[in-house]
């Protein structure tokens, strides 16, 4: 990315050079702080992506896999929303309209598109300054992919030792659990497996829509990055499916407008390892990842040199599915996100974050976790733990038979109680950061109609001034046709 080094005289006929420089900081922590509802909003809203994602591609799979078929979805979501900053609620209605096709060629060719056109509607108000806003029209999903391992069972009559597949395009990417890459990218992804072994390598860069990881005011609030690396699995075990994988990421990220007291970059590396499968009694689901983070970054009020990233993240979570009458669920999970204490503002912030000249310890990546939806932290300096259970209480009722209910909660605490978590609110030194209860429900009511919803409310700990109750409630329809 561009780097801006400003030259100084040796005075300033208005002001000293450090006065503009505290003045420059100054204004930049107040943009990390304006910025926080939004972040805070989106972080929330992802959550609820998420699950419309996998639905999505769910009921799209077994179609895109048989010759030539089209459809789409209409959804309507409301989101209503707690800002903590401002004390007030926010409201939004987002209207969302996806088409999709696909077409498959004897398995060896294959393509998908769908395009995505939506508008955000706010109350009065609770958007500044944009408002209502349109969402595309734009390419969600594009892909071609050919399979040469198809390929050879075609022509031979049976099945290849070799499977291998070579797709271009836009699509969903994640390695490992998606603990550190969890998102659509534009890409070339290769899939190689033979015998136990599964081997996956990735070359991709960001959408233009993609929003930054770096919540600072001045930069950008959309990033430009290349992703590049690989998976390797094993799966000759009966029930285990151990992996390893590293991935680059190369931060190209233009600032805009160019800051003069400030520059910005994060590059970084991740090696990571884990395994997922079933342990001790059937229904029992498990899965853990353990990634240790390398690279550059800028830090706070650096323009000339970067410093180091030695950074570290573990999650593992536990399912277990009863096979009984109501189908009960249960899960535990445990994340953690190393922290650096000398972070004054944010986790994940350039501004207010590693002082200059020191390793920063903070770990950030582009992956998901369910952190809870009125609080929705990245697990940056955190430990997270969270419970959950589900059942589907009137399956034995036609009607109901799809309808799950259930609850999940979530106990916050700071890695480093000095340090800053990715909530810029909490500005105090206590590591008790707080709890989050979550209740929903997932109800398909036809093949073709879902609706969902889910209620979360956060309790602020010590680490936070303002102590009062944060609220998230969305709800949602989605018709697929």
């Amino acid at each position: 990315m561009p780097q801006y080094r400003p030259t100084f005289g040796r005075k300033s006929s208005l002001m000293s050079r450090s006065a503009l420089h505290r003045v420059a900081i100054a204004l930049a922590l107040a943009g990390a702080f304006l910025a926080w509802p939004a972040a805070a909003q989106e972080a929330g809203v992802r959550v609820y992506e998420e699950e419309l994602r996998v639905k999505l591609d769910e009921q799209s799979l077994a179609a895109r896999d048989s010759g030539v078929d089209g459809g789409g979805w209409f959804s309507f979501a409301f989101f209503n929303f707690d800002d903590a900053s401002a004390r007030r609620h926010r409201t939004l209605r987002q209207y969302q309209i996806r088409a999709w096709a696909s077409a498959n060629l004897q398995g060896v060719h294959k393509g998908y598109i769908r395009g995505l056109f939506g508008w955000d509607d706010w109350n009065t108000g609770d958007n500044p300054p944009e408002g209502d806003e349109d969402t595309g029209p734009e390419i969600e999903r594009v892909w071609y992919q050919f399979d040469l391992g198809q390929l050879l069972t075609n022509r031979s009559g049976k099945p290849s030792p070799i499977r291998a597949n070579v797709r271009v395009g836009r699509d969903f990417a994640q390695i490992g659990t998606a603990l550190v890459l969890s998102m659509p990218l534009d890409m070339v992804r290769m899939e190689v497996k033979y015998g136990d072994w599964e081997v996956m390598a990735l070359l991709a860069k960001t959408r233009s829509a993609t929003p930054n990881i770096d919540d600072s005011g001045p930069v950008s609030d959309r990033q430009q990055r290349c992703f590049y690396g690989g998976e390797v699995a094993y799966t000759g075990f009966n029930h285990h499916r151990p992996f390893a994988y590293f991935l680059c990421n190369q931060d190209h990220t233009a600032e805009k407008p160019l800051d003069p007291f400030q520059n910005y970059e994060y590059s970084s590396r991740y090696l990571g390892v884990g395994s997922t499968g079933n342990i001790a009694l059937p229904g029992m689901r498990y899965q853990t990842e353990l990634v240790w983070e390398s690279g550059r970054t800028y830090s706070n009020q650096a323009t000339v040199e970067t410093d180091r990233i030695c950074a570290w993240a573990y999650d593992v979570l536990l399912e277990y599915l009863w096979e009984t009458d109501t189908h009960p669920r249960f899960m535990v999970e445990y994340m953690f996100g190393s922290g650096d204490a000398d972070r004054a503002v944010s986790a994940t912030a350039t501004v207010g974050g590693n002082r200059q000249g020191t390793t920063d310890h903070a770990f950030n990546a582009f992956g998901f976790r369910d952190t809870g939806i009125a609080f929705a932290p990245e697990i940056s300096n955190l430990h997270i733990y969270a419970a959950g259970a589900s059942f589907q209480p009137l399956e034995h009722i036609k009607l109901c038979k799809k309808m799950q209910v259930g609850a999940k909660a979530f106990f916050y605490h700071k890695a480093t109680g000095s340090g800053a978590i990715s909530d810029t609110t909490a500005t105090r030194p206590n590591q008790w950061v707080g709890w989050e209860m979550d209740v929903y429900c997932d109800w398909r009511l036809t093949s073709d109609l879902t609706w969902t919803v889910r209620y979360g409310a956060f309790q602020p700990g010590e680490a936070f001034h303002d102590r009062t109750c944060r609220q998230f409630l969305y709800t949602a329809l989605t018709l697929s046709f």
